[in-house]
């Protein structure tokens, strides 16, 4: 069986300023399947709009997410019509599996972890469709959506895999790997390494737990080092972004990775996410962090309103989060903050203050979104009645997509493109950075365009 894995092209800001790293779903998925002898080729959409010959494929897996459903199914109808076996996954089809299903372009939707659940799929695909008795082979596949006799079936639930040093690194080798080192963190390439699965915080605006589970699991530190050592010596990367919700969420072994990389000698730089109560609570990891080549440290900050960050899940205090600003400069971290607008019970005044907060944190980079209840979340559930547009292309967290009873929709749109001026525009160091960063990426009129397009007809 020949195989396509495809990864729908990126939309908005990332895409206008030319910003992407390879689809790391894709890779891990082309690689748990090479690894048991299947021909696998990967189509990156961000990387190259020329669309493949279908017919030349079996099976075809597309990855996405809610922004880019519909660029995905698009994808999914092209690859039907060409006779092929069409299945999706990602953090988002397996929600609104139903709605994807009533379609004939998609056959089957895998949930959550896809590694083991496509495999059985396509050994069960080249075994012919009917088992003994007549029924179905998938029934017994675990973690698996289609369509029978026009029900929507649901298979049990697949477990999460537990070591995931058992699984092959990203197959890298299957993309143009040098597409993705325009991508610079500084004057360094950077490229997306997991070092871990699952989220035990389960905030209400993330469908990170649902997805991975809330067992957090971690690769060891040595096979952390080794993809690290792949990325520096054989593709040429400077730098890696560890995109896990939680990397620093044991900090023991935050130090373990950072120890093993000076072992090893690797001049790399990089860049992952934390929760301000770990910094403060570490003080030594950070240290360590530093000497083995941590530059940029990404905190949820999501509001300066207490009652707001109680509803959103975030149980974490403002006190905190400006003792974690204040050692992060003390060590020299690069700082990203997160903040979140558009609560429920949030008012204009509100959010006045949240983009106060920030300017008084005055990190490097302050990124700011409106609240987006993504299928998933507890925040779906809570807002279900209330979203006026299942639009999925508008879910990219710049949009109120739920009627909101204290802010409307141009109010809230005007709030964040002033939170965004009034934090850039904050000191003459803030402006100069921006500066810098239009000329690195070379951000002009036609970029601008690019990004309106997007951003009202171009989902």
């Amino acid at each position: 069986m020949k195989i396509l894995l495809t990864n729908p092209a990126n939309i908005g800001g990332f895409k206008a300023i030319g910003l992407h790293f390879p689809p790391m779903g894709s890779l891990y998925l082309g690689a748990y399947l090479e690894r048991e002898g299947y021909q696998v080729d990967i189509r990156d959409f961000s990387s190259s709009a020329e669309a493949p010959d279908y017919s030349r494929y079996d099976l075809v897996g597309i990855s996405t997410d809610t922004t880019r459903h519909i660029r995905a199914m698009k994808i999914a109808r092209r690859a039907k019509e060409a006779g092929c076996t069409v299945v999706m996954g990602g953090p988002h089809p397996c929600y609104i599996d139903e709605e994807i299903l009533s379609t004939p372009w998609v056959d089957f939707i895998v949930h959550g972890e896809g590694e083991v659940t496509l495999l059985e799929l396509v050994r069960t695909l080249e075994g012919g469709e009917d088992g003994e008795g007549g029924e179905k082979q998938w029934e017994g596949i675990k973690g698996l959506s289609f369509r029978q006799d026009g029900e929507v079936v649901r298979t049990p639930a697949r477990p999460v895999i537990q070591d995931l040093d058992s699984l092959p690194l990203p197959a890298r080798h299957l993309v143009d790997i040098a597409l993705y080192q325009r991508t610079k963190f500084g004057e360094r390439s950077i490229t997306p390494v997991f070092t871990s699965r699952g989220c035990p915080f389960n905030c209400h605006f993330c469908s990170s737990s649902s997805f991975f589970g809330t067992k957090w699991r971690a690769r060891s530190p040595e096979g952390i080092v080794d993809e690290l050592e792949e990325l520096t010596k054989r593709y040429g990367f400077g730098a890696a972004a560890f995109v896990d919700d939680n990397f620093t969420l044991f900090p023991q072994r935050v130090v373990a990775i950072s120890e093993e990389i000076l072992r090893r000698g690797l001049d790399i730089w990089w860049w992952n996410l934390s929760r301000a109560e770990t910094i403060v609570q570490n003080e030594e990891m950070l240290k360590v962090m530093r000497r083995a080549g941590a530059k940029t440290i990404y905190i949820g900050v999501e509001s300066a309103n207490p009652l707001t960050l109680s509803d959103l899940g975030k149980k974490m205090s403002l006190d905190t989060v400006v003792k974690a600003v204040e050692l992060l400069k003390k060590h020299g971290f690069e700082i990203f903050a997160s903040y979140i607008f558009g609560h429920p019970r949030e008012t204009a005044r509100d959010i006045h203050k949240t983009i106060r907060f920030a300017k008084r944190l005055d990190t490097n980079v302050a990124q700011f979104s409106i609240l987006t209840p993504y299928p998933g979340t507890a925040l779906y559930e809570e807002l279900k009645d209330r979203i006026w547009t299942r639009h999925w292309s508008f879910y990219d967290s710049q949009h109120l997509v739920y009627r909101h009873g204290r802010i409307s929709f141009m109010r809230l749109e005007w709030l964040l493109l002033m939170a965004n001026f009034l934090y850039y525009t904050r000191s003459k160091k803030a402006v100069q950075d921006v500066w810098r960063v239009v000329k690195r990426h070379k951000l002009g009129l036609g970029t601008i365009l690019t990004y309106i397009k997007d951003y009202f007809w171009g989902k």
